[in-house]
């Protein structure tokens, strides 16, 4: 007698080929986010180095005054967008932090081959900042409310703060006064006496010097409040990105054909 194959209903028959083709289903999201990674990646820094450019760059320039309005501004507008996409999609709260993650990985790449090993510049002087903690707590608090409103609120302004604390530590250091030709400056103003860049008149400049010394002869928190404004502003701009340029886009092309 001739073998019969074995009966399956539909839904053991879906599950059979489900657990054969599973591999592609991985492979594929394998392949994915490691490309989007580079994507991400090179958008953040992109963004970050357009909008903060040099103050994110050199370390004399990661000053009190400037460097926290600045950079948390800079570096929220992608992380915002690939949040948006990121929870419209598949409702993850992970978008800041992937991107966070993968600027910073592009950013130490980009240091280290193009500055240390190509013109033997110090890391120490050019080292950049990180946001993993501020996107830890951006996506947290989008779970925790569930609503960009709330997020860019809330959200923004823990941002800036976070972004200060979490780069103090590596900054402290050359935010140290010494006496310098009779002038009290801090390691990183030497720093960028001693070694000159392009454009040298800019570059040797006092950078936490302004009248921002006339609210008690503090600038550091009173660059972190405006700053936490700014990046409430940045958020925003990052929400423009992923609705108005990365989703709308596609939902046309979709209704369209």
């Amino acid at each position: 007698m001739a073998a019969t194959a074995p009966a399956y209903n539909a839904a053991e028959l879906r599950k059979l080929l489900d657990k054969k083709y599973v591999y592609i289903d991985r492979k594929w999201d394998i392949v994915f986010w490691v490309t989007a990674a580079f994507v991400v990646g090179a958008a953040a820094d992109i963004t970050k180095l357009l909008f903060a450019g040099d103050w994110d760059f050199w370390t004399d320039w990661k000053d009190r005054q400037w460097w926290p309005i600045v950079t948390p501004f800079a570096m929220i507008i992608i992380p915002s967008a690939l949040q948006y996409i990121q929870w419209l999609a598949w409702r993850f709260p992970t978008g800041a932090t992937y991107t966070a993650v993968c600027m910073f990985l592009a950013s130490w790449i980009g240091r280290v081959y193009q500055w240390y090993d190509f013109v033997w510049y110090p890391l120490n002087f050019v080292w950049p900042a990180t946001i993993v903690p501020a996107g830890i707590l951006l996506d947290t608090i989008l779970l925790k409310t569930k609503s960009f409103v709330l997020t860019s609120v809330i959200g923004g302004m823990v941002w800036a703060f976070i972004f200060w604390e979490s780069n103090y530590v590596p900054l402290a250091p050359y935010l140290q006064p010494v006496n310098f030709m009779g002038h009290i400056l801090t390691v990183a103003d030497v720093q960028g006496i001693q070694y000159l860049r392009s454009q040298t008149p800019e570059y040797l400049r006092l950078v936490e010097h302004g009248s921002l010394r006339s609210f008690l002869e503090e600038t550091q928190y009173v660059s972190l409040v405006f700053g936490a404004t700014v990046a409430v502003a940045g958020y925003w701009v990052g929400q423009f990105i992923g609705r108005g340029l990365a989703i709308w886009p596609i939902g046309r092309f979709i209704k369209r054909f």
